[in-house]
């Protein structure tokens, strides 16, 4: 009803990032009226979300703030999920970068009110014979746009937040071309390959700053060997304890750290993760064994302590350490600051008696 002034409800309360809400002829049906309207704003961006803003404003509750008295109104959002919703849908795809020279011409968009070219039902594709259509090979073409798939899987299920920083998952974090976790001590990389890749078909090299990972031989449609990852470690690690290996298409690289500290990410200009959020708590076990034992004695004199009981020192007949002061420094005590002050008296008493 075009003349009808009916606010619609919206149906998604709590912004998602679970997946596509729409499956792929979904948004390919949506496609014509949405290029129509787009031809109708003259292809100006701005006035097209102008207009769809616009809608949402006059024919939805997208713009309408629940009283904060109201908790049984199903109408509206609360203040700020709805930037928030707006903020996760535009997430959920990523940025796609301008190759060098610009972008390669693409076919004008259909005029509004065109009709597209038929396209042959399933029933009529598989009539097909072999001589009217040859076997299928892996083209360039084909080639990367499975590359590009893969990238962009590689991203479903990010989250950002307000800085624009990733929320971390086991502590690391996604590019479009691997995945990665950490701990404090190590970081682990994993790279998608063919799943019937095995450690000869790979060339990876890895230094104390650098980290590549190539095939040996072009993929299939593929004019050279393909590049999984390279470039510049964030931070330095130790060779001879970062080990990779191959299990069922993905590639474990295990990277040891050189300080211990958690990283914000792999590669220097990778998306980066907010280091605020990783849980930096850690097990007893996980140190070694002299600070083990350290932080056992400090657990065990804490507790003594509110039980009114000896130290461990106490209980050893050991008098605890005392660390040495540099030249020129000592340690003052209540006795010390008394002896000083006796002997001050003293003399002043002296002093006057003469």
């Amino acid at each position: 009803n075009e003349g009808s002034s009916t606010t619609l409800t919206m149906s998604l309360p709590i912004p998602s990032t679970s997946g596509a809400p729409l499956d792929a002829k979904q948004l390919q049906a949506l496609d014509a009226p949405l290029i129509a309207l787009t031809q109708q704003c003259g292809g100006d961006l701005r006035r097209l979300m102008f207009a769809y803003f616009s809608f949402l404003h006059r024919r939805t509750d997208f713009y309408l703030v629940p009283h904060e008295d109201d908790t049984s109104s199903k109408m509206g959002f609360k203040e700020g999920d709805a930037e928030k919703l707006l903020l996760a849908a535009f997430r959920q795809f990523p940025l796609r970068k301008i190759p060098r020279g610009g972008p390669k011409a693409a076919p004008p968009p259909p005029k509004a009110g065109t009709k597209a070219p038929p396209v042959a039902d399933e029933d009529a594709k598989k009539k097909t014979t072999a001589e009217e259509q040859p076997a299928k090979k892996q083209t360039p073409e084909n080639a990367t746009k499975k590359k590009e798939e893969e990238q962009i899987g590689n991203m479903i299920g990010v989250t950002y937040n307000e800085e624009g920083l990733q929320n971390p998952v086991g502590n690391g974090g996604s590019t479009p071309r691997y995945k990665w976790t950490q701990t404090i001590d190590e970081c682990s990389v994993l790279v998608g390959v063919p799943k019937d890749f095995r450690g000869r078909d790979l060339d990876i090299k890895m230094t104390a700053s650098t980290l590549t990972v190539k095939s040996k031989k072009p993929l299939p449609g593929e004019e050279k060997p393909r590049t999984f990852v390279e470039g510049k470690l964030v931070e330095k690690i130790r060779l001879d304890e970062s080990t990779w290996s191959v299990e069922g298409g993905v590639v474990i690289v295990t990277l040891d750290k050189v300080v211990k500290k958690f990283w914000a990410t792999i590669i220097e200009g990778d998306e980066k993760i907010d280091t605020e959020q990783v849980d930096s708590r850690r097990h007893i076990s996980e140190y070694d064994g002299a600070t083990q034992g350290h932080i056992r004695k400090i657990i065990f004199d804490q507790t003594q302590y509110h039980l009114e009981g000896p130290t461990s020192d106490e209980i050893l007949g050991q008098k605890p350490k005392v660390p040495p002061l540099p030249k020129g420094v000592e340690y003052i005590d209540k006795q010390k600051l008394d002896d000083e002050e006796a002997k001050a008296k003293a003399a002043k008493t002296k002093k006057d008696s003469s």
